[in-house]
């Protein structure tokens, strides 16, 4: 979510939730594609969502990019996201390209361990770390594990490969997804991305996609140089600033 609350004109701003503010906002939504290994991140695609209003939905753009990124040549070991993209048409799309997917799950969808009762994958017995193999409501087998988090917080994580059934193994790929988080804090406070004050769609357009040039650029740089995204705006700013005073 880029925030556009001040910019009431903006032809590409619409009201959207944001995970930021918890409450809807308007702003523009982008639908990002990371390709990471864990170290590296490196944006490979990305959608404008442009409201409810709009006959494309997240989830088409979702399919979309990940058509392109087969035609593209990409074999991701993976392909990951939170909960909110864990529809079984998208987790279908994926098993048709050839791919295994580690996703996130509502809390209250429906699993089955012993046949013909469902129950709510919270429901299950989670007193040990552990990996359960259920059948997943309209979907068929998948494993399933929780994960509580240092503050607290339970998510629960589903994948079709049938091999993960160490729960360290699971859950130590399962968190290479954060690196899409890394990247969106990264390149709101490194590229300006939201700081185009056009309220032009075209004009928001260019620079969302200069800002995702820079930050490769950035992130080839952080490759080479050990420098991270923050070091590197950073120098160029006391460049800046040193420059101007002499």
């Amino acid at each position: 979510m880029l925030d556009k609350q001040r910019s009431k004109e903006n032809e590409l701003a619409y009201f959207h939730w944001s995970g930021n503010v918890h409450k809807r906002i308007r702003g523009i939504s982008l639908v990002n594609l990371l390709s990471t290994n864990g170290t590296t991140r490196f944006p490979i695609d990305y959608r404008v969502y442009e409201g409810a209003d709009s006959k494309i939905t997240k989830h088409d753009h979702f399919q979309t990019m990940l058509e392109s990124a087969k035609r593209r040549g990409f074999k991701p070991s993976y392909v990951m996201a939170d909960c909110w993209y864990a529809s079984l048409e998208n987790m279908k799309k994926i098993v048709r390209l050839g791919w295994k997917f580690i996703m996130g799950l509502k809390e209250n969808r429906l699993v089955n361990e012993v046949r013909g009762h469902y129950v709510p994958v919270s429901g299950l017995d989670w007193t040990d770390r552990s990996v359960r193999k259920v059948w997943l409501k309209g979907f068929g087998f998948v494993l399933v594990a929780r994960i509580v988090f240092s503050n607290g917080d339970t998510r629960y994580i589903c994948t079709n490969d049938l091999s993960l059934t160490h729960y360290d193994d699971f859950s130590r790929e399962s968190k290479k997804r954060w690196s899409i988080e890394e990247f969106h804090r990264g390149i709101k406070q490194t590229t300006g991305i939201e700081k185009c004050y056009s309220v032009l769609k075209r004009s928001q357009l260019t620079h969302i996609f200069a800002s995702f040039v820079a930050f490769i650029k950035l992130e080839l740089n952080r490759l080479r140089t050990g420098l991270s995204w923050y070091e590197q705006k950073a120098q160029l700013i006391r460049l800046g600033i040193t420059q101007a005073f002499a």
